[in-house]
């Protein structure tokens, strides 16, 4: 190659657009001054090989081009507008839908009504935002129905976000935006109705109905743990997360409560999978909701037994303390013998199974729980396993509205009811809790020392009662003797 009269190496340079020197280069401006300066005609055909060479060295260290895209990135043209249109024919469409509203559910894991109600709480917000604007090519961008369809088929099936692509012409990283957005929208929207909140008070009167026909008056709801495998727990958490549970993998434990219908009211995750039920609750939000009265369980007096209570309790395996609020079941040694026993045990245990059934339909229900969940952070597990939780409760309140009752197990329901208690006559006041914990007064309102001194007292007062094992004992002897009553009389 000759240099042209007309042509200046500055004139090379800019045709055949050599990018900026960068530290990368020294090695090769090295080479490039050992060339023989009567070779000059060569040093251009040598300029091509150090140019390529040059980018080669660039794009292995990551010093690409300023602006423009992802070096190696595909760009796939995607019928944004002819997804929504499919997907609107499928589904939402009214009666001319291609799909019924039983194969809706079956695909979606709610009703349409559910999902429409989610739907248009959440349209306008993060990613779901409205397809008006265009883009920098003059198109619409892509439906938010379009997006809020593959969050929810990922958590369903718990399949990868690029598995909807042939279908919904959505990309793999704009699915886990959608998914991520989805939940903590679904959180902030949703949450506070259906997640962490005491029953209102016909609620809290519709199960200890349920629970009094099923022999248990004043049971409120079972209490449990379970672990959730998480597939990309990092190297440095992975000593705490790895347990006896799932085969020695790591885990993520969630801790929660579940009444009948199996409706979950209040849950508490993060604990490592190294832990057990005893050291989760020692760190455990819903003690905390107890004390602060977050979560009340304070209730009419009923009887049992002949003993009067104000509060709700719990049902749990052996591992929990003896603690007042919960009931626990009997050993096997120690029950052989006694048949009332026996039955008081069997009866605890299958009404206890009101939280297994609640994991087992959270998690048939939503696939993604059911295998190891794959996310990087802690907090993006959690608002996934919060919005299938919301999703869940959402579900059994609708299921409660059209049926009108909970699930109950036909072999033992029956139409008992117990006497009125007759507060004046009755004994047992020394069962009684909250009208033993002092109250704030109202003179304490305007001095804030005082004020939080009343309320650690309160507090204080109230764990001593709830944790107290003599109450633990009392109860269990008063519900075995109820249980063997109404047996004896059927």
């Amino acid at each position: 190659m000759q240099l042209g009269q007309d042509e200046t190496p500055l004139d090379v340079g800019q045709q055949r657009q050599v990018r900026p020197i960068d530290a990368t280069d020294e090695r090769l401006f090295s080479l490039w001054s050992m060339v023989d300066r009567d070779t000059m005609g060569n040093r251009y055909e040598l300029l091509d090989d150090l140019v390529d060479d040059s980018n080669e060295i660039a794009h292995y260290h990551g010093h690409g081009q300023h602006g423009g895209s992802v070096s190696g990135r595909i760009v796939i043209k995607r019928d944004f507008e002819a997804a929504y249109k499919r997907l609107c024919e499928q589904y939402f469409n009214g009666d001319e839908s291609l799909y019924t509203a039983q194969q809706f559910k079956r695909r979606y894991r709610v009703s349409p009504s559910i999902f429409e109600k989610v739907y248009q709480q959440l349209l306008g917000k993060g990613v779901f935002r409205r397809p008006d604007k265009l883009d920098a090519c003059g198109r619409k961008g892509i439906h938010p129905l379009v997006r809020m369809t593959a969050a929810f088929r990922v958590l369903a099936y718990g399949c990868g976000a690029d598995r909807e692509d042939e279908n919904l012409s959505i990309g793999e990283s704009t699915v886990h935006d959608a998914v991520k957005s989805f939940c903590k929208l679904l959180i902030q929207e949703f949450g506070d109705e259906y997640l962490n909140r005491t029953p209102t008070r016909a609620e809290r009167n519709r199960i200890l109905k349920h629970n009094k026909t099923r022999g248990f008056p004043g049971l409120f709801a079972s209490w449990d743990c379970k672990h959730f495998v998480w597939d990309n727990c990092p190297v440095a958490l992975q000593g705490q997360h790895k347990g006896h549970h799932a085969g020695g993998k790591y885990t993520k434990i969630l801790e929660a409560i579940a009444d009948g219908s199996c409706y979950i009211w209040f849950v508490h995750f993060g604990a490592p999978g190294s832990c057990n039920d005893i050291n989760v609750l020692d760190k455990s939000s819903i003690v905390g909701a107890l004390l602060s009265g977050q979560l009340d369980l304070k209730t009419e007096p009923y009887e049992i037994n002949g003993t009067i209570r104000d509060w709700m309790y719990f049902l749990v395996d052996g591992i929990y303390p003896n603690w007042a609020i919960f009931v626990k079941t009997i050993a096997k040694e120690a029950r052989e013998a006694t048949p009332h026993l026996d039955f008081y045990a069997s009866r605890q245990e299958g009404v206890r199974k009101d939280i297994e059934r609640a994991f087992g339909i959270l998690v048939k229900k939503f696939h993604v729980l059911a295998r190891p969940i794959r996310t990087w952070r802690e907090d993006d597990m959690r608002n996934v396993l919060y919005a299938c939780i919301i999703l869940h409760n959402m579900c059994c309140a609708e299921r409660l509205e059209v049926t009108g009752q909970d699930v109950v197990e036909t072999e033992y329901h029956d139409d008992y009811t117990d006497e009125e208690v007759n507060l004046t006559t009755a004994d047992g006041g020394e069962q009684f809790i909250f009208n033993r914990v002092p109250v704030p007064t109202s003179d304490a309102a305007n001095d804030m020392e005082t004020l939080m001194t009343e309320r650690f007292h309160r507090v204080n007062a109230l764990y001593n009662h709830l944790s107290d094992p003599e109450k633990h004992l009392q109860l269990r002897t008063d519900l075995v003797a109820h249980l063997s009553g109404r047996q004896a009389e059927k």
